[in-house]
């Protein structure tokens, strides 16, 4: 990551964190606590949903976006609209929160109002986009996809959008991450011959001439093998306290998921 991304990136762990920090504590408005530890307090839906939208506060509306989608709740349909309402925010912090949001709980349409995130200003909000693009399967976006994951100048953002596009057997994504072999960065190699298996259920090395070899022979069958595509969710670390129960066996690895909407295309073109 870049500095500024970085930067970018803590700024809004920060003030997720430091909402769980003591969740289910609750500061009477008037206390003489409250200015010291609002901003460690889990605060309710209604005043989450407040924060969201207050034009003053950037933070707040990115801590109340990051709260809320990370809650029970989050993916209730009022909610949602909210992601979709603020995903253009002026701060970019809050772009890259309703960005994440809608990745993990938007529809498949909703992915045409991520994709325009792949070209912002921030390459944190860029990153964030394609992330959530791996989550949302619509072929609109993936003209965007090839785009980000061919000239971004941004490492990340090139692999995880190269990512994102094994998800789409088109002849001109299979052209685009065969280019990514070359990348002068290893992830984007990785993501793109990654990526380039699940499409074709081929075997090859990292080599685009090896790729482009075999795609000239079978150009009219590129994707016949074509293996299913999944995204590795977030599974939280063991804590402490976890590993204090020893006796308790630690959970089984996360499985990949399918992006939302892949089952419908799947279903739809047989």
């Amino acid at each position: 990551m870049t500095t500024n991304r970085l930067a970018q990136a803590r700024r809004l762990l920060l003030i997720a964190g430091l909402g769980f920090a003591l969740a289910g504590c609750q500061v009477a408005p008037d206390s003489v606590f409250a200015p010291v530890l609002e901003p460690f307090v889990t605060p309710s839906p209604s005043a989450a949903a407040r924060d969201a939208f207050n034009v003053y506060d950037p933070d707040k509306r990115a801590r109340a976006v990051a709260l809320i989608n990370a809650s029970p709740f989050g993916g209730e349909a009022p909610y949602v609209r909210m992601y979709r309402l603020l995903i253009d925010d002026r701060d970019a912090t809050v772009r890259a929160a309703c960005a994440m949001a809608l990745g993990d709980h938007g529809e498949p349409r909703d992915a045409e109002l991520v994709a325009p995130l792949l070209s912002d200003e921030s390459s944190f909000v860029r990153w964030q986009a394609a992330r959530a693009l791996q989550k949302l399967h619509n072929p609109a976006v993936v003209d965007p996809l090839i785009d980000a994951a061919t000239d971004d100048e941004d490492i990340d953002v090139r692999m995880d959008a190269s990512f994102a596009l094994g998800q789409y057997p088109e002849p001109a994504v299979f052209d685009a991450l065969v280019s990514r072999l070359n990348d002068r960065d290893y992830g984007v190699v990785h993501a793109a011959h990654h990526s380039l298996h699940l499409l074709t259920g081929q075997e090859f090395e990292p080599d685009p001439i090896a790729w482009l070899t075999w795609s000239d022979e079978n150009r009219r069958q590129l994707f016949e093998d074509q293996l299913p595509y999944g995204y590795w969710p977030y599974v939280k670390p063991r804590g402490l306290w976890d590993r204090v129960q020893f006796w308790k066996p630690a959970p089984p690895p996360a499985e990949p998921l399918p992006p939302t909407g892949l089952d419908d295309s799947l279903t739809s073109a047989q």
